[in-house]
């Protein structure tokens, strides 16, 4: 049947179809007749004498097939075409000794013209051959810097995608080399993205300061990396970053952005504090303020303005100081709907540390107005689901919330998520069940940096409410709070409360990610592995599966 569908359409895949079944049967000397009949008068079909060839293998005359092989590869003319055909018959059969004897020749004949360098590393790949895939790989990079994107998707699906470090550590001497030997910077800019890849920012920072200084740049290469390690919290890193550019002076066209980005990263590092000191917060507040001195009031530094504002409202316990600057800067400043929608977001949060309900409500829903479709407009939605919450408009709360939940913004639909599946399970559902109500009122005092009196709310709520499906929130709701203050053996405490007496319920896995967080922290990594591995075990399908297993998999490696 093969043959017949194939002496009506010459189709190769009938043809293969047709000599892999013959050849199962052992019938070579009808496959070898007839491939040799149809070479005849398809000289220029390189897959006919490959298939010859196979045949004689499975024959057991290997001879005979190098033969072949060979005088396929010794006939090649400097046609690029043919050459690609010739090789892809090769690799199609999985002969990448052949494949790469083809290039190799096809390389030699175009005589500098074209190097093949490509079409050879993916036959080193498939032959997984590293070492030459990697040198084929970097001589395509010397030659032209445009194949950079493909190479480094290739790179990531290969060298990457695998848990061998030593061929990491292969592609990093090999880059290495390339720098000493070559002046093009191709190069580096490899190297820096491999070391991004892993997340070495501290090695990446030395190898872009180099690159930016050879090609006389204005430190945008710094800039881009010092955003990637703030989002990584590679703080050392970010700050080192930004002061390269800053340290370039005023005219530097980056200068003004440098130095807001340096004051967010260290913003950002005293914040992720457990308990940032009082001292801290007044150290950075100065530095805002001599920023601000320095570079002016305007729309340029209005983040800085907002954070400023930010650490008076939430740190300082200076609320109206906060509101002031930023109601001072809204009648002052031309803005445009992003800046003003922006500014007003944490006027509307500063308010809320007032209680001022009605005040951050219409301020919400102004930014909802002037941005239906954008980020800026869903974080105000949010807020306003929360504002409603925190003040016990709990069906209206929950509808706004489930709307959310499908945003394309993961954080929000996330929050969204979470918040309105707690209005859900545990909406009162009498007049006298107010666990809820107390509850969001303690969440409230929470945002407001009024944590001893959230905490004597929640107590309440555990006194009077013994047996609420809320229990288990509140509880860790008190554990967040106590790890907030940096009071960790109480945080431990409330945490392991909710593994022993709530291990079927939702917030079992999340306590035992936290409570094995707290232990590393503390240096104790037998215990923290222990609670890893349970938490793994017994919550396989759980969303802190994964982090669990890679802090397990590091743990193991160091």
């Amino acid at each position: 049947m093969y043959q017949e569908l194939y002496q009506k359409s010459h189709s190769l895949s009938y043809l293969k179809y047709l000599i892999r079944s013959q050849v199962s049967l052992e019938k070579y000397d009808f496959c070898i007749k007839f491939l040799k009949k149809e070479y005849k008068s398809k000289k220029d079909n390189p897959n006919i004498p490959v298939l010859l060839g196979d045949v004689y293998e499975k024959k057991g005359e290997s001879e005979k097939a190098n033969k072949i092989y060979l005088k396929s590869i010794d006939k090649l003319k400097n046609n690029r075409h043919q050459i690609i055909s010739l090789a892809n018959a090769f690799l199609s059969n999985r002969k990448y000794k052949y494949a790469e004897k083809t290039y190799l020749r096809g390389r030699k004949l175009a005589k500098g013209e074209y190097s093949f360098s490509y079409e050879l590393a993916n036959v080193y790949l498939y032959d997984r051959n590293y070492k030459k895939m990697i040198g084929e790989y970097l001589d395509v990079l010397q030659q032209s810097d445009a194949y950079i994107r493909s190479i480094q998707n290739k790179l990531q699906a290969t060298v990457y995608a695998q848990d061998d470090e030593s061929l990491k550590e292969l592609l990093k001497n090999a880059l290495i080399q390339r720098i000493q030997k070559t002046k093009k910077s191709i190069f580096s800019e490899l190297l820096i993205w491999l070391y991004i890849q892993e997340k070495e920012f501290s090695k990446a920072i030395i190898q872009t300061k180099a690159l930016d200084k050879k090609l006389k740049e204005n430190g945008n290469r710094l800039i881009r990396l010092g955003d990637i390690a703030l989002n990584n919290k590679d703080y050392k890193t970010a700050s080192a970053a930004y002061q390269y550019v800053i340290q370039k002076g005023e005219k530097s066209p980056l200068f003004i952005s440098a130095k807001i980005k340096y004051l967010k990263s260290l913003k950002e590092e005293i914040l992720n504090l457990p308990a940032p000191s009082p001292e801290k917060i007044q150290e950075l507040l100065n530095l805002h303020n001599d920023f601000l001195n320095e570079l002016g009031v305007n729309a340029e530094t209005l983040d800085l303005v907002i954070s400023k504002a930010h650490f008076l409202s939430f740190y300082q316990n200076k609320v109206q100081e906060g509101i002031d600057l930023l109601e001072e800067t809204l009648k002052k400043l031309r803005l445009n709907v992003g800046q003003r929608s922006q500014l007003k977001l944490e006027l509307a949060d500063d308010l809320m540390m007032q209680a001022d309900v009605w005040q951050a409500t219409l301020y919400y829903s102004q930014i909802i107005k002037d941005n239906p479709n954008n980020p800026i407009g869903n974080k105000a939605k949010l807020r306003k689901a929360k504002l409603a919450y925190y003040a016990g408009d709990f069906v209206w709360a929950k509808a706004q919330l489930d709307v959310l939940k499908a945003s394309t913004e993961k954080l929000i639909a996330n929050d969204a998520f979470s918040l309105s599946s707690l209005i859900e399970n545990n909406l009162p559902s009498d007049s006298l069940d107010n666990a809820l109500q107390w509850y969001a009122k303690a969440d409230l005092l929470v945002y407001q940096n009024k944590e001893d009196s959230a905490i004597v709310l929640l107590d309440s709520v555990l006194h009077k409410y013994p047996n609420h499906s809320l229990i288990d929130e509140v509880l860790f709701k008190k554990a967040e709070i106590f790890e907030s203050l940096a009071k960790n053996e109480k945080a431990k405490e409330y945490y392991q409360k909710i593994i022993n007496q709530y291990y079927s319920d939702i917030l079992a896995d999340n306590s035992m990610m936290r409570l094995a967080a707290l232990y590393e922290k503390e240096g104790n990594e037998q215990k923290a592995m222990e609670i890893y591995t349970q938490l793994l075990v017994d919550f396989s399908d759980s969303f802190f599966a994964t982090k669990a297993r890679r802090k397990i998999q590091y743990f193991r490696d160091h």
